[in-house]
């Protein structure tokens, strides 16, 4: 799981010395997860050098670093919906598609988020629970609660569904996120925890960046 976030960092950050790394990765490592997020960093940074200005430059409305640019528009929520959940599609395309459904934040688009929680990808469903958690939908409830009772789905899926019902943050979701608090897989419980606290800190009356804001305070020897 941290090695695929690591690929989506450099993928992120978009240094093309970070190519030679991922492309070794990417032929290397055998995990499907880090294949593909290696593929889609490899593919975003390319994206980003041969963007035009405007589009290099594209700031995410949830002021997010997504791993892929929203696709073109011009291309219908239908469309859209169709290139997500087509399985012979390549995995970047995928998430452009994903990032446009997100950005129309339509009834329509965000029921094709949801469906794509059933892809046999388990990068793109972790990634469709992170943008319903952005999206605080709560159409997707009961969606991201059947992700998180699954235990046998994978545990950074389970772990990106914990955080989404915290954003949604309705009653059922609260109780669910109080049970999985307990759950043997350290990356649930935890991801549990921190939504849980996340959503008592901001019902404090701050939010939850305020934590980054505050000076540290430091104790004078007496």
């Amino acid at each position: 799981m941290f090695i695929d976030q690591a690929a989506e960092a450099l993928g992120a950050i978009g240094l093309e010395k970070s190519i030679s790394l991922l492309k070794e990765s990417l032929a290397a490592d055998p995990a499907v997860e880090v294949q593909e997020t290696c593929e889609l960093a490899l593919r975003r940074i390319e994206g980003q050098k041969n963007a035009s200005g405007a589009e290099s430059t594209t700031i995410s409305p949830y002021l997010s670093v997504d791993p892929a640019l929203p696709a073109k528009q011009g291309l219908s929520v239908e469309q859209l919906r169709e290139l997500l959940l087509n399985e012979q599609e390549k995995m970047y395309e995928r998430y452009a598609a994903l990032f446009a459904l997100r950005n129309d934040g339509g009834d329509y688009a965000v029921s094709a988020v949801i469906e794509a929680l059933g892809v046999k990808s388990a990068l793109l469903r972790h990634e469709v629970a992170y943008v319903l958690g952005q999206l605080q939908n709560k159409a997707a409830s009961d969606a991201l609660s059947g992700v998180l009772k699954n235990v046998n789905e994978h545990p950074m899926v389970r772990h990106e569904a914990a955080e989404a019902l915290g954003s949604i943050a309705d009653q059922e979701s609260i109780a669910l996120l109080e049970e999985f608090s307990k759950d043997p897989e350290p990356i649930v419980s935890q991801s549990c925890e921190v939504a849980l606290s996340m959503l008592e800190y901001e019902r404090s009356g701050k939010s939850f960046e305020f934590l980054f804001l505050q000076t540290p305070q430091v104790q004078q020897e007496s």
